[in-house]
């Protein structure tokens, strides 16, 4: 079910991947909130800026939420991660190990290297995955917002000179 929070987190995601294009990497961001609808974490894609590849925006909020995230895994807490895009198989892995219990997304990654929904179809960690509620695109304005940012990173072509400069200095 959406809710006006849900959408409101999002929106905040939204901001964080705008942040993140402003960065000069990949659009994605991500929200982490608790039980009681407080903002626990706030993450970004920051793997160009950062030259780290483990840098998506779901893991810099699980790493941000720090030892929240521990304590609530703990105390069996249940934490909602918004984020712009569906999760790939490495911020899947973190969502699963970081025991959120809901995942709400913008946009479905069916060409890139979206793996949430993958990972779930292998049935591997089926238990798991009957833990987590997640919705993907549940708003489709805010689609539209996202694949609008996705899309000035894509066709601007200092993105592609900064990661060449990144990779081999001048």
């Amino acid at each position: 079910m959406n809710t006006n929070k849900d959408r409101f987190y999002l929106e905040l995601a939204l901001e964080e991947a705008e942040k993140a294009l402003e960065e000069n990497t990949y659009p994605v961001g991500a929200v982490i909130v608790d039980e009681n609808q407080n903002i626990i974490a706030k993450g970004r894609n920051r793997v160009h800026p950062q030259q780290d590849a483990t840098a998506h925006a779901e893991i810099d909020a699980i790493r941000n939420a720090g030892k929240s995230i521990f304590k609530a895994k703990i105390n069996r807490e249940k934490f909602t991660l918004y984020t712009t895009l569906e999760p790939c198989p490495m911020c899947t892995g973190g969502i699963l190990f970081a025991n959120i219990k809901k995942v709400v997304w913008l946009l479905n990654d069916d060409i890139g290297f979206g793996g949430y929904k993958k990972i779930k179809d292998t049935k591997i960690y089926d238990k798991k995955f009957h833990e987590i509620d997640a919705i993907e695109e549940p708003y489709e304005d805010l689609k539209q917002k996202q694949m609008e940012l996705m899309n000035k990173w894509s066709t601007n072509p200092n993105n592609v000179i900064n990661l060449r400069k990144a990779v081999i200095p001048e």
